[in-house]
């Protein structure tokens, strides 16, 4: 006489964990209840992830047996983002992250790009946990600031020649636009005289300024004296000079004073130029014997 084992079913629970470390397992209720069931896994059940297994009744009088998959989801990781405001040095700019737990790995999006930012502006970032164990993700923006360029200020002692004259400038980097202003205008001046420079970098991912005292020179002007041989008649005697550039004013000193002389005698004359723009001397001496004054 053969007696078979009745057919009992199995109801799977417990097919869903969040990783933490430790080795997880289904359960099972069956039907008649309380029948002892046996487990079969592929995989080690810790990490995060899908594992196939099957069920099956160890009874002597009931027989069954199904299948199933245990699922461990990710543990929940924190994702802290930093470096988000570098200034730029013409290479890629990327954010960086710390994790919870530490040492998670992360990859990060600018604009929904993979390819980290140069230029200066700024970017949406998303920090996303890459982890077999772990998910998380943080967002936040990563501003790309001007980077500073040092100004050098050239040709700040330029000498008068009717011209505009405006100031130079280096920078480091190199090449960068450099706008200049003079006295608080932007025109350069042409005039002799001395005018405070302010020169300030004018690009898309440099900033910097200098500030200086730009100084025209008077320009030499020649002085040609003459009428320096002349007869007594009681008046003042006066020398006279031309110049170049023609029609400059010129002072003259007789003996050191400024007053012409009247009586016969050898005077040791001084022409100065009095000009905004020119500079400019000659000196002479009358002739002792003659007693001639100059003219002017």
């Amino acid at each position: 006489l053969t007696v078979a084992k009745a057919t009992a079913t199995i109801t799977l629970g417990g097919l869903s964990h969040t990783y933490d470390g430790t080795v997880k397992s289904a359960t099972a209720t069956t039907t008649p209840a309380g029948l002892t069931v046996t487990f079969n896994y592929v995989g080690a059940r810790i990490n995060a992830g899908s594992y196939d297994f099957s069920a099956s009744i160890t009874d002597a009088n009931y027989t069954g047996s199904t299948t199933g998959t245990l699922v461990i989801g990710k543990a929940t990781g924190t994702v802290t983002l930093g470096s988000l405001s570098q200034p730029y040095n013409g290479s890629p700019r990327t954010a960086s992250a710390t994790t919870s737990p530490v040492g998670l790995s992360v990859t990060f999006t600018y604009d929904g790009s993979a390819t980290a930012p140069t230029a200066v502006g700024s970017y949406a970032v998303v920090g996303t946990l890459n982890d077999t164990n772990y998910a998380g993700t943080a967002s936040d923006t990563l501003v790309i600031t001007k980077g500073t360029a040092t100004v050098t200020l050239g040709g700040l002692a330029p000498t008068y020649d009717g011209s505009p004259k405006a100031t130079s400038a280096t920078t480091n980097p190199a090449s960068l636009t450099v706008n200049f202003i003079y006295d608080g205008s932007a025109t350069a001046p042409t005039a002799a005289g001395s005018y405070a420079v302010v020169g300030t970098v004018s690009d898309a991912s440099y900033e910097g300024t200098t500030s200086g005292t730009l100084v025209i020179a008077k320009a030499t002007a020649v002085v040609t004296l003459s009428a320096l041989t002349q007869t007594y008649d009681g008046t003042a005697r006066l020398a006279m000079a031309a110049t170049t550039p023609a029609a400059l004013a010129v002072n003259f000193t007789y003996n050191g004073s400024a007053t012409a002389p009247t009586g016969a005698g050898s005077y040791a004359i001084v022409g100065t130029v009095s000009d905004a723009n020119y500079v400019g001397t000659a000196s002479g001496t009358q002739n002792p014997e003659t007693a001639y004054l100059k003219d002017h």
